[in-house]
């Protein structure tokens, strides 16, 4: 009979054991690796949306505080409200001939300077902002705000014949527009 060896390491006579394996493989590492990879783009991409969406909601709210503001300025000036001197405020940004912050002025001074700042504040504080009054009947005014927005990816925020046509002008791409009713 043959005489099994009892050398440490070897089984059966002469085959060596398996040791057993140390490590990772390149191919686990690899797969890992794509994995990890796929997970962090995915992450990635959501806070690009996220930060997509908090830009807008804060071009919307900035809009909203505009259009309160010319609603508060046209409070401020009854006599301009009466006198029709909001219904002519356009996008433009008209020249003021008083400065109504350091001098009197007349009603319609008044309302002249307060689309001049309006305006100008709606074209310094959003992309492309200009807002606009309408008076649909009377002493109830649309006061519309509108702005460039990316994100619409060549649509327009708002449809042609609804209110916010009218305080906004007509749709155009990439913009949208906020409008509030105000009664005086």
């Amino acid at each position: 009979m043959k005489h099994l060896s009892a050398q440490l390491g070897t089984r059966f006579g002469s085959f060596p054991m398996a040791s057993p394996q140390a490590g990772f493989s390149m191919l686990e590492v690899l797969v890992t690796l794509v994995v990890l990879s796929t997970g962090l783009l995915g992450v990635a991409n959501l806070q690009v949306d996220a930060l997509r969406g908090n830009q807008g909601a804060y071009l919307a709210s900035v809009a909203a505080q505009q259009a309160q503001d010319m609603a508060e300025r046209m409070n401020a000036n009854p006599a301009g409200v009466m006198a029709n001197q909001y219904d002519v405020i356009d996008a433009s940004i008209p020249d003021i001939e008083v400065n109504c912050q350091s001098g009197d002025c007349t009603p319609t001074q008044l309302a002249q300077f307060d689309h001049n700042r309006w305006n100008t504040s709606n074209q310094a504080l959003l992309p492309n902002g200009a807002g606009q009054v309408a008076e649909i009947s009377a002493g109830i005014f649309l006061v519309g705000v509108r702005w460039h927005d990316r994100q619409l990816a060549g649509a327009s925020g708002w449809q042609t014949g609804t209110d916010a046509a009218t305080a906004c002008g007509e749709p155009a791409a990439d913009t949208r527009c906020f409008f509030l009713r105000h009664q005086s």
